[in-house]
């Protein structure tokens, strides 16, 4: 029965064990999987972008989040391979305590087959009743006849038991003969699997290294073009400040709009109807969780102030994400919401605002619009194209979320932005 036991006990450790490392796995192989993906698609945008000769900055911001994806993929088969690691660990300890625990067995297995043999010889020269008869006659008064008669009985219960151990031993010494070869071959498996996750690791350093000097040449031709960069980042900050003062323009016609249907006196906060409160609500309860605007892309820009990553000393501030995707893809709606107005920017496009409540989502670089004024929208539903740069050859859009007239970062906002 403590044999038993003890098995168990051991069975439940193991399962417990691998459910654990199952579960480390399949986060680990998500992981990957998932940046594998993105890789694939800054390949793709890559391959387009030398086949149009365009050695743009985005082309390096492209550039650089494979990168940076592919030392995230390096660092996925490190944890990888330290897992299987401390598997093949575990199970060879456990394979030395059931070598242990079978030889331990096997010695008390041969302990009782060695008693049970003594107490069978023995039955077998006590085989005759005569014998066992003149045994208890031969006894000097009632009292030791009966002890004697006792002592008869026990022995034969006894070698019952015995019989029945050596039986429960044998079956105990299988289960732990069968779980150690089960172990071994759990340990020729997870072998196997940590090296092929080495193999993998090797081939993605190489093609990190190769990547690096991509992005060492792409830098030195970029740097040799200064002016002319410069020049595009000074339009660029003016196309960026002029949508921003018509997104607030916007917001502030919102703003007066809810306070005469309220007739509030409040001048900086929306005055909301209930099915717009919960529509807010909503948005603030889904943080983290909304959909990407475009199906597949990348993000090349992120919020806030960033370091120009060619031009040395220089930050700009982006009020938005800014996500590289294939040409012909459509933007679509992060939540269901209002359209509040579609603006024309020059030389970028189209933007569509969208409101969720006092939420606002902003989506801009679009060449055709798909909506219009007033409409209410759902979530992921398409908006319109995203603009394709006649020059670069590039299909790039920028998401902004806005609470009121404050600028909020969008990636903390839609699922995994990076």
């Amino acid at each position: 029965m403590l044999l038993h036991f003890r098995y168990l006990v051991f069975a439940i450790f193991l399962l417990a064990i691998a459910s654990a490392h199952a579960q480390t796995k399949d986060e680990l192989e998500d992981k990957k999987d998932q940046l594998q993906k993105e890789i694939k698609l800054t390949n793709t945008l890559l391959q387009k972008a030398k086949y149009a000769k365009n050695q743009s900055v985005n082309t390096l911001s492209t550039l650089n989040k494979k990168i940076s994806n592919r030392n995230a993929v390096i660092l996925t088969l490190g944890l990888e391979l330290q897992l299987y690691t401390d598997r093949i660990s575990q199970l060879e300890i456990e394979i030395v305590r059931i070598t242990s625990s079978i030889d331990q067995q096997k010695e008390e297995l041969k302990a009782l087959k060695s008693e049970y043999a003594v107490m069978i010889a023995h039955a077998y020269n006590q085989r005759d009743k005569n014998s066992r008869l003149a045994f208890l006659f031969s006894s000097k008064s009632f009292f030791q006849a009966f002890k004697r008669l006792r002592y008869l009985q026990e022995y034969s219960e006894y070698r019952k038991k015995q019989a029945l151990n050596i039986e429960a031993a044998e079956q105990q010494l299988e289960k732990e003969l069968i779980l150690l070869k089960t172990q071994r071959a759990l340990v020729a498996i997870e072998k196997n699997k940590r090296t092929k996750s080495l193999d993998l690791s090797v081939v993605e350093k190489q093609l990190l290294d190769v990547e690096k000097q991509q992005q060492g040449t792409l830098l030195k031709s970029l740097k040799r073009k200064e002016k002319k960069l410069k020049d595009e980042l000074a339009a660029k900050e003016k196309t960026s400040k002029n949508l921003e003062i018509k997104i607030r323009k916007i917001i502030e016609d919102e703003i007066r709009k809810s306070r005469a249907l309220a007739n509030s006196s409040s001048k900086m906060t929306f005055s909301m109807t209930p099915e717009q409160t919960k529509l807010s609500n909503d948005f603030t309860e889904n943080k983290s969780n909304f959909p990407w605007p475009v199906e597949r892309g990348v993000v090349i820009e992120k919020y806030g102030v960033q370091k120009h990553p060619v031009l040395a000393g220089i930050e700009t501030f982006n009020n938005g994400i800014k996500i590289i995707t294939e040409t012909g893809s459509f933007v679509r709606s992060i939540f269901a919401g209002t359209v509040s107005r579609i603006i024309n920017i020059p030389g970028a496009g189209k933007a569509v605002i969208i409101s969720h409540g006092d939420y606002f989502s902003v989506y801009s670089n679009l060449s055709g619009v798909l909506v219009k004024s007033g409409e209410d929208v759902d979530d992921k539903q398409n908006l319109g194209v995203v603009l394709v740069n006649n020059k670069t050859k590039e299909s790039i859009t920028e998401l902004q979320i806005w609470k009121g007239s404050e600028k909020l970062d969008p990636s903390v906002w839609i699922y995994k932005a990076y």
